[in-house]
């Protein structure tokens, strides 16, 4: 059995690889088994969780639902799992910083697979991007996701010792070892016709001959444009409740205002 941990991180074109897993879900079905972040919500409770708390209850909590989750796939011969909170919450949420309680999110999922299917061959899959990019990218989910109140410079500035996704993928990898991790340029897996899925094809080995059957999907969460970025901050920034600041943000990434 290969099974193949797509771990993140956030805003490195994670939604889009889901999208198409799930647009080829039926035609991969015979071959290879697909859990996507709706399929584990126990245990991404579990990593959110223990991001924000470093809590070593809620680390056992993970040991716990991935092994539970490792259960349900004994019968498959291959295996992608994909979710980028599995590495815990996107920095800048909740009062996280960085990607620090990954780490050890992640050699605990690990280590409980291993545990539970010693006969599988697990891989550790991440994505990363340009610091810049990925940070500007992040600054976006939060202006439409909550209630962020600085600029764009101001985020990049209070942010900018946390972007380095290389090297967090490889205190990763170290964390995991001796369970292999690979690392990917999003933006370069945009040059093959299926993206990164056809990166974490070739790990569980779906052979290319059969690759002109599945349909590759268009680039997800395409970010607001400059004036719906300011009127994003502008409403966040304003006096309104709670609860009309998402119906104005809802408002705006629609298009509707």
């Amino acid at each position: 059995m290969k099974i193949v941990l797509h771990a993140g991180f956030h805003k490195t074109g994670t939604t889009t690889v889901q999208n198409a897993l799930k647009t080829n879900r039926s035609t991969l079905a015979p071959e290879i088994h697909i859990l996507l972040k709706n399929d584990l919500t126990g245990l991404i409770g579990a990593t959110k969780g223990y991001s924000s708390s470093l809590d070593p209850l809620d680390l056992a909590l993970i040991s716990f639902e991935t092994a539970q989750v490792a259960q349900t796939l004994r019968d498959h011969h291959a295996v992608i799992i994909s979710a980028e909170s599995l590495c815990g919450h996107i920095p800048g949420r909740d009062s996280i910083r960085d990607y620090a309680a990954a780490p050890e999110i992640l050699r605990c999922i690990t280590g409980a697979i291993n545990q539970t299917l010693p006969q599988a061959e697990l891989t550790v899959a991440l994505t990363v991007r340009p610091a810049s990019d990925w940070l500007l990218s992040c600054y976006t989910q939060h202006l439409r996701a909550s209630r962020m109140r600085s600029t764009a410079d101001e985020y990049l500035d209070e942010f900018a010792d946390c972007a380095n996704l290389d090297e967090m993928a490889r205190l990763i990898a170290d964390a995991v070892s001796p369970t292999p991790t690979l690392v990917y340029d999003a933006l370069a897996s945009r040059r093959h016709r299926l993206g990164l899925l056809d990166s974490l094809l070739d790990i569980v080995q779906y052979p290319a001959t059969k690759r002109s059957a599945l349909a590759p999907v268009a680039d997800a969460n395409i970010g607001p444009s400059p004036a719906q970025l300011a009127a994003l901050l502008e409403v966040n920034r304003s006096a309104q409740s709670q609860k009309d600041v998402l119906a104005a943000r809802q408002r705006l990434i629609k298009g509707t205002t």
